[in-house]
């Protein structure tokens, strides 16, 4: 195996690199803070958990805070897949579209957060070897941190994988007089490793906190941690015999399991079950109360609601001229912003009629859009900006009708955000209906075809929207693509998308992220309240195979010490 080189690892070494950051760690003039002054009191530990947060929890919104590391992201990863497109070119997403993506820059479009990561991983090991050293701390709270620590360990390792296949285990925080050439490890033994610590933090976290320690981690979160991990581990990019392309050998164990084994997907259902079984003791429930077109909206707009298992609290109140919101609004607003996230036609496609059939939507187009748009799931007026939908108070009647594509990201910017009134992104890292869709997917792959269970699981997602339920007797095929359609409906624009398609392998069907993408052009009808609409392709996008998992950066790979993946 090839040897992972030194410097890749190198900022796992900065003890107290946080210690100039004056929101956590004020001190007295002339006092020097170390890493025993992290362990001298309850009081200084607390202050060093709050910047491991902030190193260790990620979220999926643009960012331009360059404190804790030289790279930003001005766009979501929805402009990279069948969800959106940006309204403007020189955002990333487009870079992804094009399949103009190098080993050179990858840190700079996707994973800017890639060598923060390490140093995350590092506080958390530290936390682990010295919390016992903390006096006058009682039994309860030293579990608390130390499960707090092996969670976020175990959620900085998810990302890293779910990007480059297997990636160095370090379990111990390094010192300057280690061998730090660490070669890469399997895939197995990294899921392994997230599956162990998130285990071990769900018997030491707590079911929740105080309304006042919102975003830190609970028993809940470490299983749905668990629950995302091995689902993934199941699915058809890892749990395989071969590869998507060869590394050659062992090697390729790297990205892939070597086997197929399908009980990996009762291990994955397994484990979302421990997350729906727990979610009463943690108050967690679906949104089912306010009404069946304002429950899906009520859950991603208002923060700390009670479908919440862990959000991020990296971000204070934002103005609506500010980011993350300035890249995500409409650029036809008033108060415009620098680009919007366009909604693809592609994606609007994916919306059933409200009796659960497919919608027609003629490639000739039509005189009828509002018709179009009444008899769809209520979750796409929550969801998309359509012609003369509310957007807020400054602009109560939306105009699509000059807009690129006809349709625009309305979910994760707030009706409450308008001039003079900023808000707190509300950027859900685990939430119940994740579980819920987990546990169908799982089921359905294990029992080679849907049960009972199965059935119950995805019905409960489309009920609280006033969805029917799915058809009985669906084979494992059907029952599939429509637990996969699911997903995509009822988690839009949550990073998810951009990550089933790699695990699911269907980046290189037309449409996905390949081949044709459509929009609707939109035109006022003389004497009519109607609108027209008509189909047209306004990209042809590239997937090469090598992209179903990130390069390593180029820098690291050069100096020859790291296996690359394959393709790049």
């Amino acid at each position: 195996m090839k040897k992972l080189h030194a410097l890749y690892i190198l900022g796992l070494c900065s003890v107290l690199s946080i210690s100039c950051e004056k929101k956590f760690l004020d001190k007295a003039p002339g006092v020097d803070v170390t890493e025993n002054t992290m362990f001298s009191s309850q009081t200084e530990l607390e202050m060093y958990v709050a910047s491991l947060y902030r190193h260790g929890i990620h979220h999926g919104l643009p960012t331009e805070d360059r404190s804790l590391t030289n790279a930003a992201t001005y766009d979501i990863s929805a402009g990279a897949t069948d969800e959106a497109e940006y309204a403007v070119g020189w955002l990333t997403g487009q870079r992804w579209n094009s399949a103009n993506i190098t080993a050179s820059d990858i840190v700079n479009l996707e994973d800017y957060r890639f060598f923060l990561r390490w140093t995350a991983i590092r506080m958390c090991n530290i936390i682990m070897e010295r919390v016992d050293e903390v006096p006058n701390i009682t039994p309860a709270y030293r579990d608390q941190v130390y499960g707090e620590a092996r969670f976020i360990r175990a959620l900085n390792y998810l990302e890293m994988i779910k990007r480059y296949g297997g990636v160095p285990i370090v379990d111990k925080r390094f010192q300057l007089t280690d061998d730090l050439n660490l070669g890469r490890n399997t895939i197995e033994e990294c899921i392994n490793f997230i599956v162990n610590d998130a285990t071990d933090a769900a018997a030491k976290l707590p079911p929740v906190y105080p309304s006042t320690m919102r975003g830190r981690a609970t028993k809940g979160a470490a299983l749905m941690l668990k629950s995302r991990a091995l689902l993934y581990a199941a699915s058809p990019l890892f749990n395989a015999a071969q590869p998507y392309l060869s590394l050659g050998g062992d090697k390729d164990k790297l990205i892939c399991y070597g086997n197929y084994d399908k009980n990996r997907w009762k291990l994955a259902a397994d484990a979302a079950k421990a997350v729906l079984d727990w979610a009463p003791t943690g108050g967690i429930h679906l949104i089912t109360d306010k009404g069946v077109t304002a429950n899906y909206k009520y859950q991603w707009s208002t923060n700390d609601n009670a479908e919440i298992i862990l959000a991020s609290k990296n971000y204070g109140p934002r103005n609506a001229w500010e980011i993350p919101w300035a890249t995500m609004k409409p650029n036809t607003l008033s108060n415009s912003g620098w680009a919007g996230v366009m909604v693809t036609f592609n994606f609007i496609r994916k919306y059933e009629k409200t009796d659960g059939t497919p919608q027609t939507w003629p490639l000739a187009g039509g005189n009828n859009l509002f018709q179009k748009y009444d008899e769809l799931d209520p979750r796409f007026k929550q969801t998309v900006a359509y012609h003369n939908s509310y957007w807020n108070r400054e602009d109560p009647k939306f105009n699509c009708l000059n807009s690129q594509l006809g349709h625009w990201m309305h979910k994760l910017i707030p009706e409450a955000l308008h001039n003079g009134a900023a808000q707190i992104p509300n950027w859900q890292i685990f939430r119940l209906a994740e579980a819920y869709l987990n546990y169908a997917e799982a089921l359905n792959e294990f029992n080679d075809g849907p049960n009972t269970d199965a059935y119950t699981a995805v019905n409960e997602i489309r009920r609280r929207s006033g969805m029917p339920d799915l058809p009985a007797n669906l084979s494992q095929a059907d029952f599939r693509q429509r637990v996969h359609n699911e997903r995509d409906i009822e988690l839009a624009f949550e990073d998810h998308r951009f990550w089933d398609i790699r695990r699911w392998m269907i980046a290189e069907d037309n449409g996905v992220m390949k081949g044709d993408f459509w929009g609707l052009k939109l035109a006022a009808i003389t004497g009519s309240t109607e609108i027209n609409f008509t189909p047209f392709i306004f990209e042809q996008r590239s997937f090469p195979r090598k992209m179903y998992l990130h390069p390593f950066i180029l820098s690291e790979v050069n100096k020859g010490h790291i296996i690359q993946n394959p393709g790049w």
